[in-house]
């Protein structure tokens, strides 16, 4: 292993350890039960061994007495002693076995929710971060992956927490205890149990590194898989209407058992791990057996003692057991860990205590640059002033830089040269927060969320009926609202299922309506739309832009003739910009456009 490996895997295990702040009560909770749990364990092996004791080798002392013709009056009043004595012994041990039953169940209860509670802080500051790096971070790493790392990643750390490391714990506290036990009354058998001790980590220690290895194997498929399935469900029309559907179920078929080859492999280390474990552990016990036999034999140790010490034997080593098998749970947590920490290691952006932005807002990118890792600059020299209010339209071929100019307006990426200023104060990410409050975007593929239609227009369960039924006139979709039995509470299905592409998209504008940012940003609002629909949209949006700022990326032109300035893109650079008639006489690459009769 390299020294960059190794100071990486230190890095991860410390960020690991760092997260149980966040449910430390809780683990420390369980770890105290289960600990407990073990010392009880103790007395209940003793109580075991005094019974079987007093059962089998008393009564087999009674038995002969009575053969030899011993007083039988004794002997009854010998039985009823030992019938008092047994019933309480009994008791005790029924008693002991409830008390370890309820502390097994409430260990677990107290790690799992330590860990359910670990997990969702996770969640919670990764999407925060996501949140703060906006929409091109994901695009880099890949929404599938990030998916798969929200679900799938932080559930394999609930094993970690709640499985691997109170064993660590009782790896340390349960064989001490035993030890403690047993060293004052037999210094050899407490000999004999710790010098087997060792055999079970250092067997963990060899098989480590591969399993680590297949882990990190075994995720990279699974990620690899997600992104695959993804892109097929997105591209699912596409790939039918070209006939590319067996194709990509080849190619499924391909991945899955790549995927199944790895858990596979993974699952006969887990079952090898195991079996040499449970091998060495069934050694361990046999050896300890044997020397008990050898020293009854020689009379060297009490019965009783030997029978206590044979049943604390697998007890002894069953936290080391456990180890092993919670061992790949911790493989699995550390290779999920891996993309946790480089994407939470990312710095975090501290929003900015200043002032709030006062409206109205003035927008400037002063020669700004800006250049995608490995590829030509997206946008270059590029300056622009939004007033503040009024409609703007960029236009442009695609690859001009009208997604990546919109993203630098609302501040999710930072220019490499240049300045993007809001009211004559450079956006930075710690402003950025306070910025996007004031700020409405609609995608060119809008996003609908499974709840009410209400819900999707306010974002949030406590809404206006009022605004939301007005935000839909807007929109033009007041007859279809009309038409659901439940009107506004109307469920939406997930992904929008039950809504045509140009409901979807007057419902995202329905939102915006409902919401009144002072800033709205629109990625071709009236595709999806019939002619009749188009005009009520385009007449919405220039009614709103009357006293808003908008900024529409436009690519049918004669919904943006009346635009208060249009900005053509090509290649990151302004070619051109004014309004209709001015491009218009200038004859340039928007006039052409326009005479073609073409929607750029």
């Amino acid at each position: 292993m390299t020294k960059q490996a190794k100071q990486q895997k230190k890095k991860v295990n410390n960020w690991l350890k760092y997260q149980k702040r966040y449910a430390h009560n809780k683990l420390s909770i369980a770890i105290a039960l289960g600990s407990f749990n073990g010392i009880l364990m103790i007395a209940q092996t003793a109580i075991l061994a005094y019974l079987i004791d007093l059962f089998i080798f008393s009564n087999n002392q009674t038995t002969l007495s009575n053969n030899q013709g011993t007083n039988i009056g004794n002997n009854t009043n010998l039985d009823a002693a030992l019938f008092s004595d047994s019933t309480l012994i009994i008791i005790a041990l029924i008693i002991l076995i409830l008390c370890r039953a309820a502390l097994g169940y409430f260990t677990e209860c107290y790690s799992r929710r330590g860990a359910m509670d670990i997990k969702s802080n996770i969640r919670a500051r990764l999407l925060n971060r996501l949140f703060q790096f906006g929409p091109t971070f994901t695009q880099i790493k890949g929404s599938a992956k990030l998916t798969t790392l929200l679900h799938q990643g932080i559930d394999s750390l609930e094993d970690y927490y709640a499985g691997y490391l109170p064993v660590i714990a009782y790896c340390a506290v349960i064989p001490l205890a035993i030890l403690i036990a047993v060293f004052p009354i037999d210094w050899q058998s407490g000999l004999i149990l710790l010098f087997t001790a060792p055999m079970v980590p250092f067997f963990m220690i060899l098989i480590g590194h591969k399993a680590q290895r297949l882990n990190e194997e075994h995720w990279a498929k699974l990620q690899r898989m997600s992104s695959h399935f993804l892109d097929i469900i997105q591209g699912l029309t596409q790939l039918k209407i070209f006939n590319a559907s067996r194709r990509e179920i080849a190619s499924v078929k391909k991945i899955s058992d790549d995927y199944g080859d790895e858990t596979m492999g993974i699952l006969k280390i887990a079952f090898l791990s195991s079996f040499v474990l449970e091998f060495l552990a069934s050694i361990s016990i046999a050896l300890v057996a044997v020397i008990l036999g050898f020293r009854l034999y020689y009379g060297d140790v009490d019965y009783v003692f030997a029978l206590w010490v044979l049943l604390l034997a697998p007890e002894f080593y069953l936290p080391f057991r456990q180890l092993g098998t919670q061992y790949h749970a911790k493989m699995a947590g550390v290779t999920a860990a891996e993309d946790l920490v480089e994407i939470m290691s990312y710095p975090q952006v501290n929003p900015s205590l200043a002032e709030k932005l006062t409206k109205p807002f003035t927008i400037k990118l002063n020669q700004t640059e800006y250049a995608y890792p490995e590829r030509a600059n997206a946008l270059s020299e590029v300056t622009i002033d939004f007033s503040s209010h009024g409609l703007y339209a960029v236009i442009g071929e695609s690859g001009s830089g009208k997604s990546t100019l919109i993203d630098m307006v609302l501040g999710f990426v930072q220019p490499s040269s240049g300045q993007v200023l809001i009211n004559d104060e450079p956006l930075t990410p710690e402003n950025r927060d306070n910025w996007l409050r004031h700020c409405g975007w609609i995608s060119q593929q809008a996003q609908v969320f499974y709840g009410s239609l209400a819900f999707n227009i306010a974002l949030s369960d406590k809404y206006e009926d009022k605004l939301v039924i007005k935000a839909l006139e807007k929109a033009g979709l007041s007859s279809f609202v009309q038409n659901l039995e439940l009107g506004i509470e109307s469920q939406i299905g997930e992904g929008g299922a039950g809504l045509s592409g140009g409901q979807i998209q007057r419902l995202a504008l329905a939102r915006v309506f409902y919401h009144q940012p002072d800033v709205l940003i629109l990625d071709e609002p009236t595709s999806h739309l019939d002619q009749h629909t188009e005009q009520i949209i385009t007449s919405s949006i220039n009614a709103y832009a009357e006293n808003h700022l908008v900024i529409v990326i436009a690519h049918r032109l004669h919904t943006v003739i009346n635009a208060k300035k249009i900005i053509v893109l090509e290649q990151g650079k302004i070619i051109e910009s004014g309004t209709h008639q001015v491009l218009l006489n200038y004859g340039g690459y928007y006039a052409q456009q326009v005479n073609m009769g073409v929607d750029s």
